[in-house]
Protein backbone atom coordinates (compact mmCIF):
# COMPACT_ATOMS: atom_id res chain seq x y z
CA UNK A 1 0.00 0.00 0.00
CA UNK A 2 2.90 2.10 0.02
CA UNK A 3 3.20 2.15 -3.28
CA UNK A 4 0.44 4.45 -3.63
CA UNK A 5 2.93 7.35 -2.46
CA UNK A 6 6.48 6.62 -3.68
CA UNK A 7 5.27 6.97 -7.71
CA UNK A 8 2.60 9.74 -7.02
CA UNK A 9 5.55 11.44 -6.25
CA UNK A 10 6.91 10.96 -9.67
CA UNK A 11 5.96 14.44 -9.76
CA UNK A 12 2.07 15.28 -9.85
CA UNK A 13 3.54 18.68 -10.65
CA UNK A 14 3.62 19.57 -14.35
CA UNK A 15 6.45 21.05 -15.87
CA UNK A 16 6.08 24.72 -16.78
CA UNK A 17 4.78 24.73 -19.95
CA UNK A 18 6.63 28.25 -21.36
CA UNK A 19 9.44 27.54 -23.80
CA UNK A 20 11.64 29.88 -21.95
CA UNK A 21 11.29 27.88 -18.58
CA UNK A 22 12.91 24.90 -16.86
CA UNK A 23 10.95 23.10 -13.55
CA UNK A 24 12.91 22.68 -10.21
CA UNK A 25 10.33 20.14 -9.13
CA UNK A 26 10.57 18.15 -5.53
CA UNK A 27 8.55 15.99 -3.71
CA UNK A 28 8.19 14.20 -0.67
CA UNK A 29 6.30 11.20 0.77
CA UNK A 30 6.22 9.94 4.39
CA UNK A 31 3.73 6.76 5.91
CA UNK A 32 3.26 5.05 9.26
CA UNK A 33 1.47 1.86 9.04
CA UNK A 34 0.48 -1.01 11.57
CA UNK A 35 1.28 -3.79 10.56
CA UNK A 36 4.31 -3.46 8.66
CA UNK A 37 2.96 -5.90 5.85
CA UNK A 38 0.64 -9.30 5.50
CA UNK A 39 3.86 -11.10 6.26
CA UNK A 40 3.71 -13.28 9.74
CA UNK A 41 7.06 -11.53 11.01
CA UNK A 42 5.52 -8.29 10.59
CA UNK A 43 2.24 -8.94 12.08
CA UNK A 44 3.24 -6.78 15.32
CA UNK A 45 5.47 -4.53 13.45
CA UNK A 46 4.80 -0.27 13.55
CA UNK A 47 6.57 0.72 9.96
CA UNK A 48 7.69 4.76 9.38
CA UNK A 49 9.07 4.85 6.09
CA UNK A 50 9.52 8.28 3.24
CA UNK A 51 11.16 9.52 1.00
CA UNK A 52 11.95 13.15 -0.38
CA UNK A 53 13.30 14.09 -4.29
CA UNK A 54 14.85 17.45 -5.37
CA UNK A 55 15.43 17.95 -9.13
CA UNK A 56 16.45 20.52 -11.73
CA UNK A 57 15.58 20.30 -15.50
CA UNK A 58 18.31 21.39 -17.15
CA UNK A 59 17.37 20.91 -21.04
CA UNK A 60 13.99 20.54 -22.43
CA UNK A 61 13.27 18.73 -25.54
CA UNK A 62 9.94 20.38 -25.73
CA UNK A 63 6.90 21.71 -23.33
CA UNK A 64 6.31 18.02 -22.31
CA UNK A 65 10.17 16.38 -22.00
CA UNK A 66 12.81 17.45 -19.97
CA UNK A 67 16.12 16.28 -19.05
CA UNK A 68 15.83 15.93 -14.97
CA UNK A 69 19.16 15.40 -12.54
CA UNK A 70 18.22 14.53 -9.18
CA UNK A 71 19.29 13.85 -6.03
CA UNK A 72 17.05 11.09 -3.09
CA UNK A 73 16.46 10.43 -0.09
CA UNK A 74 14.51 7.35 1.16
CA UNK A 75 14.14 6.32 4.80
CA UNK A 76 12.73 2.85 6.53
CA UNK A 77 12.55 2.52 10.59
CA UNK A 78 10.60 0.03 12.20
CA UNK A 79 9.63 -1.06 15.94
CA UNK A 80 11.08 -5.18 15.33
CA UNK A 81 14.69 -4.03 14.46
CA UNK A 82 15.00 -5.90 11.28
CA UNK A 83 17.47 -5.10 9.11
CA UNK A 84 15.59 -4.45 5.75
CA UNK A 85 13.32 -1.99 7.89
CA UNK A 86 15.86 -0.24 9.39
CA UNK A 87 17.97 1.83 6.21
CA UNK A 88 18.84 5.12 4.80
CA UNK A 89 19.37 5.38 1.05
CA UNK A 90 20.92 8.47 -0.92
CA UNK A 91 20.99 8.40 -4.43
CA UNK A 92 21.40 10.80 -7.12
CA UNK A 93 20.65 10.51 -11.04
CA UNK A 94 19.63 11.41 -14.18
CA UNK A 95 16.19 11.11 -15.76
CA UNK A 96 13.91 11.94 -18.70
CA UNK A 97 10.70 12.55 -18.51
CA UNK A 98 7.79 12.84 -20.63
CA UNK A 99 4.20 14.20 -20.12
CA UNK A 100 1.79 12.25 -22.40
CA UNK A 101 -1.06 13.81 -21.26
CA UNK A 102 -1.37 16.50 -18.18
CA UNK A 103 -2.23 13.32 -15.58
CA UNK A 104 0.18 10.75 -17.65
CA UNK A 105 4.42 10.88 -17.31
CA UNK A 106 6.73 8.41 -17.76
CA UNK A 107 10.52 8.59 -16.85
CA UNK A 108 13.43 6.85 -17.70
CA UNK A 109 16.84 7.18 -16.53
CA UNK A 110 19.73 5.77 -14.49
CA UNK A 111 20.90 6.67 -10.49
CA UNK A 112 24.02 5.97 -8.17
CA UNK A 113 22.66 5.09 -4.58
CA UNK A 114 24.28 3.98 -1.26
CA UNK A 115 22.08 1.95 0.90
CA UNK A 116 22.33 1.68 4.79
CA UNK A 117 22.01 -1.01 6.49
CA UNK A 118 21.95 -0.20 10.23
CA UNK A 119 21.02 -3.35 12.33
CA UNK A 120 23.60 -5.59 9.95
CA UNK A 121 26.08 -2.56 9.83
CA UNK A 122 26.91 -2.91 6.69
CA UNK A 123 26.91 -0.28 3.18
CA UNK A 124 25.85 -1.31 -0.03
CA UNK A 125 26.01 0.68 -2.89
CA UNK A 126 26.02 0.91 -7.08
CA UNK A 127 24.29 1.95 -9.92
CA UNK A 128 20.80 1.28 -11.12
CA UNK A 129 18.31 1.39 -14.08
CA UNK A 130 15.00 2.41 -14.06
CA UNK A 131 12.07 3.49 -16.11
CA UNK A 132 8.90 4.27 -14.08
CA UNK A 133 5.48 5.62 -14.96
CA UNK A 134 2.57 7.29 -13.24
CA UNK A 135 -1.22 8.29 -14.31
CA UNK A 136 -4.45 9.38 -12.76
CA UNK A 137 -8.04 10.00 -13.90
CA UNK A 138 -11.94 11.04 -12.37
CA UNK A 139 -14.71 8.88 -13.54
CA UNK A 140 -17.50 10.90 -14.44
CA UNK A 141 -19.39 11.73 -11.23
CA UNK A 142 -22.93 11.62 -10.16
CA UNK A 143 -25.25 14.32 -10.07
CA UNK A 144 -26.35 15.74 -6.90
CA UNK A 145 -27.79 18.85 -4.78
CA UNK A 146 -26.03 17.88 -2.01
CA UNK A 147 -22.27 19.59 -2.68
CA UNK A 148 -21.42 17.37 0.74
CA UNK A 149 -23.02 14.01 -1.10
CA UNK A 150 -21.61 14.49 -4.52
CA UNK A 151 -20.21 11.22 -5.57
CA UNK A 152 -16.65 11.06 -7.68
CA UNK A 153 -14.46 8.91 -8.64
CA UNK A 154 -10.64 9.49 -8.07
CA UNK A 155 -8.32 6.65 -9.94
CA UNK A 156 -4.26 6.11 -10.55
CA UNK A 157 -2.10 3.70 -11.43
CA UNK A 158 1.92 3.64 -11.44
CA UNK A 159 4.64 1.29 -12.46
CA UNK A 160 8.34 0.77 -12.45
CA UNK A 161 11.01 -1.58 -13.88
CA UNK A 162 14.57 -1.46 -12.75
CA UNK A 163 17.62 -2.96 -12.47
CA UNK A 164 19.71 -4.16 -10.38
CA UNK A 165 16.46 -5.05 -7.85
CA UNK A 166 18.48 -3.08 -5.35
CA UNK A 167 21.83 -3.14 -4.10
CA UNK A 168 21.53 -6.05 -1.82
CA UNK A 169 23.44 -9.40 -3.30
CA UNK A 170 20.29 -11.65 -3.64
CA UNK A 171 18.88 -8.50 -5.92
CA UNK A 172 22.66 -7.82 -7.55
CA UNK A 173 21.14 -9.41 -11.21
CA UNK A 174 17.58 -9.17 -10.92
CA UNK A 175 15.59 -7.10 -13.00
CA UNK A 176 11.83 -6.05 -11.15
CA UNK A 177 8.76 -5.39 -12.37
CA UNK A 178 6.43 -4.20 -9.76
CA UNK A 179 3.14 -1.32 -9.46
CA UNK A 180 -0.16 -0.34 -8.13
CA UNK A 181 -3.81 0.80 -9.41
CA UNK A 182 -6.29 1.80 -7.60
CA UNK A 183 -10.00 3.01 -7.98
CA UNK A 184 -11.59 5.03 -5.20
CA UNK A 185 -15.23 6.77 -4.56
CA UNK A 186 -15.86 9.79 -2.40
CA UNK A 187 -18.72 9.49 -0.90
CA UNK A 188 -18.84 12.37 1.55
CA UNK A 189 -16.60 15.93 2.53
CA UNK A 190 -16.80 16.93 5.79
CA UNK A 191 -15.93 20.21 5.59
CA UNK A 192 -12.49 21.25 7.39
CA UNK A 193 -12.07 17.77 8.36
CA UNK A 194 -11.72 16.06 4.34
CA UNK A 195 -13.57 13.62 1.75
CA UNK A 196 -14.53 10.14 2.79
CA UNK A 197 -12.88 7.63 -0.24
CA UNK A 198 -13.96 4.01 -0.16
CA UNK A 199 -11.44 2.46 -2.48
CA UNK A 200 -10.51 -1.32 -4.05
CA UNK A 201 -6.85 -1.72 -4.97
CA UNK A 202 -4.13 -4.15 -6.40
CA UNK A 203 -0.36 -4.23 -5.94
CA UNK A 204 2.08 -6.52 -8.08
CA UNK A 205 5.05 -7.16 -8.40
CA UNK A 206 7.60 -10.00 -10.33
CA UNK A 207 10.98 -10.81 -11.24
CA UNK A 208 13.67 -12.43 -13.28
CA UNK A 209 15.22 -14.39 -10.58
CA UNK A 210 11.98 -15.71 -9.70
CA UNK A 211 12.47 -14.54 -5.32
CA UNK A 212 9.76 -15.66 -3.25
CA UNK A 213 9.17 -11.94 -1.77
CA UNK A 214 9.32 -10.57 -5.49
CA UNK A 215 6.56 -12.67 -6.58
CA UNK A 216 3.25 -11.38 -5.27
CA UNK A 217 -0.50 -10.10 -6.01
CA UNK A 218 -1.63 -8.09 -3.63
CA UNK A 219 -5.74 -6.94 -3.24
CA UNK A 220 -7.22 -4.57 -0.86
CA UNK A 221 -10.50 -3.01 -0.09
CA UNK A 222 -10.52 -0.06 2.56
CA UNK A 223 -11.96 3.32 3.29
CA UNK A 224 -10.06 6.17 4.32
CA UNK A 225 -10.50 10.34 5.38
CA UNK A 226 -7.78 12.55 3.01
CA UNK A 227 -7.27 15.53 3.12
CA UNK A 228 -5.64 18.32 1.19
CA UNK A 229 -3.71 21.19 2.66
CA UNK A 230 -3.33 24.34 0.57
CA UNK A 231 -2.67 23.06 -3.22
CA UNK A 232 0.44 20.66 -2.62
CA UNK A 233 0.09 18.81 0.54
CA UNK A 234 -2.35 15.42 1.24
CA UNK A 235 -2.75 13.75 4.39
CA UNK A 236 -4.45 10.33 4.63
CA UNK A 237 -5.83 7.79 7.53
CA UNK A 238 -7.50 5.08 6.57
CA UNK A 239 -7.96 1.49 7.13
CA UNK A 240 -7.48 -1.35 4.54
CA UNK A 241 -8.21 -5.15 4.84
CA UNK A 242 -5.31 -6.71 2.20
CA UNK A 243 -5.10 -10.11 0.86
CA UNK A 244 -1.46 -11.12 -0.52
CA UNK A 245 -0.60 -14.47 -2.68
CA UNK A 246 3.03 -15.45 -3.44
CA UNK A 247 3.13 -17.60 -6.12
CA UNK A 248 6.32 -19.16 -6.05
CA UNK A 249 6.39 -20.61 -2.27
CA UNK A 250 2.43 -20.70 -2.40
CA UNK A 251 1.73 -18.63 0.36
CA UNK A 252 -1.49 -16.30 0.97
CA UNK A 253 -1.36 -13.99 3.89
CA UNK A 254 -4.55 -12.16 5.10
CA UNK A 255 -4.27 -8.90 7.11
CA UNK A 256 -5.87 -5.31 8.19
CA UNK A 257 -3.68 -2.33 7.96
CA UNK A 258 -3.90 0.85 9.59
CA UNK A 259 -2.11 3.82 8.09
CA UNK A 260 -1.41 7.68 7.83
CA UNK A 261 0.18 8.77 5.36
CA UNK A 262 0.85 11.88 3.47
CA UNK A 263 2.55 13.51 0.47
CA UNK A 264 3.72 17.22 -0.86
CA UNK A 265 5.23 18.40 -3.93
CA UNK A 266 6.08 21.80 -5.38
CA UNK A 267 8.14 23.86 -7.76
CA UNK A 268 9.94 26.89 -7.45
CA UNK A 269 10.06 27.50 -11.56
CA UNK A 270 12.99 29.37 -10.33
CA UNK A 271 15.22 28.36 -13.35
CA UNK A 272 14.48 31.22 -16.06
CA UNK A 273 15.92 30.57 -19.62
CA UNK A 274 17.34 33.22 -22.57
CA UNK A 275 15.78 30.39 -25.40
CA UNK A 276 15.65 31.67 -29.34
CA UNK A 277 11.75 31.74 -30.33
Amino acid sequence: MLAILSCTLLLLTKPVKAEKSLGTPGSTWGEIRFPGSAQPEDKNNLILEGAVEQGVDFFRLSKDSAFNVFGKLDYTLDKEGFDWNRKLKLGAGLKLRHYISDTVVIAVGAKYEIDRRFVGDRTLEGFQLFSNWFGSWQLPSSKSNDSARALSFPGLTWGEVRYPGSQDPSEENDIILEGYVEQGVDTMRLNALGTINFYANLDYITDSKELDWNNAIATGVGVKLKKLIGSNLLLQFGIEASRERRWVSGQTDNVIFVYLNWSSWWDPRAIRLDLPE
